[in-house]
């Protein structure tokens, strides 16, 4: 496709260069102009926030919102944040809609663990605030400020005392509104002492003394657990926890389409479907690197002046994989720097999903091999347990079976793998071609291999970085045996001829 043809489809449009700035530069979500996926889930907290509304409106005595609490899981990563300011930007669209009978208010909670009755004040105090800059309708903004004065006014969502102390009497909730609670991060809470949180947070599921109060909460894929043993065992109702998936290749593909779109990026329908394709079989439904991959590709794009077609590839998945890289990284948490170890025990994972004892038996025997090495201390060791591991996303449960857990990331997984091995494993993971002759002088082996058996010529060829594979066969990188085991451990892309390199070696296209 050429420029010209751009042109043509995309005349009347100017690069909005402004709003790409804004973007990679504040990284603002309440933007979001390119969230996709979830619609069911939308839908469905959408619906039960109406009929919460509809059974008090018919009667208020009647707790509508009593054992409604949604719990919304899933690794890090996998877009529960971005989720929860979709539905709170769907629901100042609709209070904005003169057409909609029904308002829903969000007001957002995202430090569960100061959960009091006085926070919960505060933070319906700052909903008004922001609220009253976004809703353009005089009638509903003075009932949306009644409603959330008189809800901060009474119990904490439930306890028959004001928050302020300042009345006892329970007002009258305006009809036709619920308030919609989104409390992110609740697996936080897993270590608070404090049993008010645990207490807010029961008063809350039981039905917050009859007002049309929804909470949706929102964190971990331990979090129904951490909430079950906190609020002393609660029944959640049938389907009120989700467990988020990946994104299948449509919606990637959709994302892609919302994010040219919203920016005015010149492209054509074949242009956008191509690079639709080539972004949805290198992000694997991650949503985070769905994200990342956009920020690349527009940091690409300003210096284009937003034409698709003289974008290259290549550079865009280089930028994309330092961004990966650099999420990877923040995942080792204080052990960041001695990685090693966690790499070490993911290696000992593997691809099959394993139990809770088993994964506890390897994390143990990596601990007492990084104590006769001195390499650790005793303390940092201890911190490194199975909830470490899942809070920082290298184990995530299994969707079938709740009892076995595996590494949800596989990407995650090999780059942690990596740290096994010598930097030249790190640089062919990320596509480093500046600093091969760099690492080969200072007398790291080209053949070396990680915990899984891998050369760095391998993991190049994984990963389809072709001009590095070049490079590192003219270094004197050996072509792997298709009989090397290690090869069943590989559990990023390989190659699709992995099994017969030959003569005809050549990494195969993904991006």
């Amino acid at each position: 496709m050429t420029a010209e043809s751009e042109d043509f489809d995309n005349m009347a449009k100017s690069f909005y260069a402004e709003g790409i700035h804004r973007f990679l530069i504040k990284k603002d979500r309440t933007i979001n102009p390119f969230f996709v996926g979830r619609k069911d889930l939308q839908y469905r907290i959408d619906r039960k926030s109406k009929i919460i509304s509809q059974k008090y409106l018919n009667d208020p005595g009647s707790n509508p919102a009593g054992g409604q609490t949604q719990v919304i899981q899933g690794p890090p990563g996998i877009g529960k944040t971005s989720l929860l300011e979709k539905i709170k930007q769907n629901c100042i669209e609709k209070l904005n809609d003169q057409t909609e009978s029904y308002k829903i208010i969000p007001v957002m909670v995202s430090n569960p663990t100061r959960l009091s009755h006085d926070y919960l004040a505060g933070q319906t105090q700052k909903t008004i605030e922001e609220l009253d800059r976004k809703i353009t309708i005089a009638k509903v903004k003075d009932e949306v400020h009644g409603a959330l004065r008189k809800i901060s006014s009474v119990s904490a969502f439930g306890l028959g005392l004001g928050l302020d102390n300042s009345s006892e009497a329970k007002p009258v909730f305006p009809k036709k509104y619920c308030i919609l609670l989104l409390i992110d991060e609740i697996q936080t809470i897993a270590s608070e002492t404090n049993p008010e949180v645990a207490r807010v947070l029961l008063d809350l599921h039981l039905g917050s003394d009859g007002y049309p109060v929804f909470p949706v909460l929102a964190g971990l894929s331990n979090s129904e657990a951490v909430l079950q043993e906190k609020m002393a065992s609660p029944r959640f109702g049938r389907g009120a926890v989700h467990q988020l998936q990946p994104l299948s290749l449509p919606e990637v593909k959709e994302s892609l389409v919302k994010f040219i779109d919203y920016f005015n990026v010149r492209s054509t329908p074949e242009l956008t479907s191509e690079w639709g394709d080539r972004i949805g079989r290198w992000v694997d439904g991650w949503p985070k690197h769905v994200e990342n991959t956009l920020a690349a590709l527009g940091q690409e794009l300003q210096g284009t002046e937003g034409v698709l077609s003289a974008i290259d590839p290549i550079a865009v998945k280089h930028r994309a994989t330092q961004y990966r890289v650099d999420y990877y990284n923040s995942r080792f948490g204080m052990f960041k720097s001695n990685p090693r170890i966690i790499g070490e025990i993911m290696a000992e994972l593997g691809q099959r999903p394993r139990s809770k004892g088993e994964i506890g038996t390897i994390i143990n025997s990596k601990r007492k091999d990084q104590l006769r090495v001195e390499e650790i201390t005793h303390s940092e060791l201890d911190k490194l347990t199975f909830d470490f591991l899942q809070r920082y996303g290298f184990l995530d449960r299994i969707p079938d079976d709740p009892t076995e857990f595996k590494c949800p990331i596989p990407s995650l997984q090999s780059y942690a793998v990596t740290w096994t091995g010598a930097p030249l494993h790190r640089l062919a993971y990320s596509g480093d071609f500046d600093s091969l002759g760099e690492k080969l002088e200072l007398g790291h082996d080209i053949n070396g291999r990680d915990a899984w058996g891998r050369t760095p010529l391998q993991i190049a060829t994984e990963n389809n970085w072709k001009e590095l594979v070049s490079h590192m066969l003219a270094a004197g990188a050996k072509k792997p045996s298709p009989n090397n085991p290690a090869m069943e451990r590989i559990i990023d892309k390989p190659p699709a001829n992995r099994r017969d390199y030959g003569d005809d070696f050549d990494p195969s296209p993904d991006f």
